[in-house]
């Protein structure tokens, strides 16, 4: 459409076109984004010229998002990129399109599509000055971080934190250092190294208040209480996780918080107070991924509870293709242990076997040892190591505040 240069950019959404028919909603989706792209690739290179109003280009595109399924906030997103791109004739910068691409990044993120959204990352990197634009950099570094991360790409995801807190260093931007070194502690629990995330979380806690950035101590205070439910440390983890819960910025930090008190509260072997967290979750949880993590935890309870007519119920909702790297290996971990429960021993062994092969080959050794053990411990039920435990006052007092959000939802939705 826009001339033989562009035809090796943006190989995600080409793939991502190829896997579905032409009338399939994201068939549509993945083409309007693709030409958009394709069109912001086109107009940095060429000029204003490319979109001229009327132009057979622009028309072309608008067609492409016009033809989308209206349900999300995407196309409104990707009009307001071409429309950035025909003010930029009249001389406005290309900060004006970065960001709403950033808007479509984070849209993409938030249904899950983490490899689109980190083509569009890259697009944003590619085009932002990190001096003159060293905020739009930091951010869009992180972002790219994150989706990275996800997708098991931990390397990739390092260097991406790197330079996010390299550039604010440089900029002397505070926020985004301690941001990019939380990231990096991100990255060391998923490679199994919980003390050195224990240090650089520490240290980011402490910075962050002395400083008095609340959103920053909120992610650093998260992210200590997801470290001390992995040291066995549950009820530390639901008073720091609620502590952050208090101070985080956004819904969607609320959810992820919101997940990890519910599986301290599981672990602590109070399952109905877990399984009030993940209704509120799979009811209320702004992104894609929370939702998935929301039907996981809450098919691992159905099966400690015994209950298969509810356990099979929610196996049936979940596609472990359409889940990124972690969440499929967690899926077959889960689902081995709910066979386990529910004493299908066959089908437990299989589950497990899939859980250590998607570990291994992602890198995962946290998940891969707990998934090794669980394969050569066919005896031990998963029951046995969430029996009831004592909770302290404040963690009682945080019980009853999820049963509320609990009836708060429910009652709403």
């Amino acid at each position: 459409m826009f001339g033989n240069g562009n035809s090796l950019r943006h190989l995600p959404f080409f793939e991502e076109v190829a896997t579905h028919e032409e009338h399939q909603a994201e068939w549509r989706a993945a083409t309007a984004g693709l030409v958009t792209l394709r069109l912001v690739d086109a107009w940095i290179e060429e000029g204003p010229r490319v979109v001229v109003p009327d132009s057979w280009n622009v028309r072309a595109v608008l067609k492409a998002i016009d033809q989308m399924d209206e349900g999300s906030t995407i196309p409104s997103i990707l009009r307001s990129v071409v429309s950035a791109m025909a003010n930029g004739a009249a001389g406005m910068g290309s900060h004006d399109v970065m960001t709403p691409l950033m808007a479509y990044a984070r849209a993409l993120e938030y249904d899950a599509q983490w490899i689109l959204a980190s083509d569009v990352y890259e697009t944003v990197i590619a085009h932002t000055h990190p001096v003159e634009e060293s905020d739009s950099a930091v951010m869009a570094h992180l972002r790219h971080a994150v989706s990275l991360r996800v997708l098991g790409e931990f390397q990739q995801a390092q260097e991406a934190y790197d330079t996010a807190g390299a550039i604010a260093q440089n900029a002397n931007d505070m926020i985004g250092v301690l941001r990019a070194r939380i990231g990096g502690a991100k990255i060391a629990v998923a490679r199994g190294n919980l003390p050195h995330a224990e240090t650089v979380l520490d240290e980011a806690i402490a910075t962050a208040s002395e400083l008095g950035i609340a959103s920053v101590h909120s992610l650093a205070l998260h992210d200590r209480a997801m470290v001390a439910g992995l040291r066995g440390r549950h009820d530390l983890a639901i008073e720091l996780a609620y502590e952050a819960m208090r101070e985080s910025a956004t819904p969607a930090d609320r959810d992820r918080i919101l997940s990890d008190i519910g599986t301290a509260f599981h672990m602590l072997g109070l399952r109905s107070v877990a399984r009030d967290a993940f209704l509120v979750l799979s009811a209320t949880a702004q992104e894609q991924y929370m939702r998935w993590v929301a039907m996981l935890s809450l098919m691992s309870i159905a099966a400690e509870d015994g209950s298969d007519v509810i356990f099979d119920q929610l196996k049936r909702q979940i596609q472990p293709g359409r889940l990124p790297p972690k969440l499929e290996a967690e899926y077959y971990m889960r689902l081995g242990r709910a066979y386990r429960e529910l004493r299908h021993g066959d089908l437990e062994q299989i589950a497990l076997s899939k859980a250590v092969e998607l570990a291994e080959h992602y890198g995962y050794s946290g998940l891969l040892f707990e998934a090794e053990a669980a394969l050569h411990s066919p005896d031990e039920t998963a029951a046995a190591s969430t029996a009831v435990q004592p909770v302290t006052a404040p963690v009682a007092d945080i019980a009853e505040a999820v049963r509320s959000m609990r009836v708060v939802a429910l009652a709403s939705s």
